[in-house]
């Protein structure tokens, strides 16, 4: 039986939430406790405006600093649940999210060197795909570094790169880019290939 479902697989940090500078190391990270989480300006009328369209939603997103080292894995835990209850609360509705909390250059054991889930890995989008019946062809996947494009063309989807001021230069070109994920509404919904 073939499916018709489409949907938006869209990273966390930089394109729903605000990333957060952690002066302990020095470094702009995904938010690591429920009370560091911002959503960005629009993110949630943005997401409500794809549901409105039909897509499913889901959140993909690598977590490393548990694996790092950093913070208790409880702390992504709850930060993941608040994300969602922030979204829930604006009347987002996430039919799954799927993180990784692996990291390459992990310290913890159990927790590090290569991982299926990690993007650019298109396990979870896959996983998606035969557990909600997403027609991956249909879909997209929205994010701002590379390993989300990566893992978007891997899965067969067309990928959208969102700015960020804190990723990493891009190397690999999506199918369209945007400056946030409200100005990529229209954008997805009248793509043309």
């Amino acid at each position: 039986m073939t499916s018709h479902r489409r949907a938006i697989f869209l990273d966390r940090d930089g394109v729903i939430t605000a990333n957060v500078y952690y002066e302990r190391w020095k470094e702009w990270e995904a938010p690591m406790s429920p009370g560091d989480v911002e959503l960005l300006p629009n993110a949630a009328e943005a997401l409500l405006r794809f549901q409105r369209k039909g897509y499913l939603l889901f959140i993909v997103s690598n977590q490393g600093a548990y694996a790092k080292g950093k913070i208790a894995l409880e702390s992504l835990v709850a930060t993941a649940k608040h994300v969602e209850a922030l979204l829930a609360g604006a009347g987002v509705e996430i039919t799954e999210s799927y993180y990784s909390y692996s990291h390459p250059q992990g310290v913890v054991s159990d927790f590090s060197g290569i991982s299926l889930e990690r993007k650019p890995s298109p396990y979870f989008p896959r996983l998606a795909a035969a557990s909600h019946g997403v027609d991956l062809s249909n879909s997209w996947m929205v994010g701002d570094r590379d390993t989300d494009i990566l893992c978007g063309r891997a899965a067969g989807c067309r990928t959208l790169r969102i700015f960020s001021p804190h990723a990493e230069a891009a190397s690999v070109t999506p199918d369209l880019e945007a400056q946030t994920l409200f100005d990529a509404v229209e954008m997805l919904v009248n793509f043309v290939s």
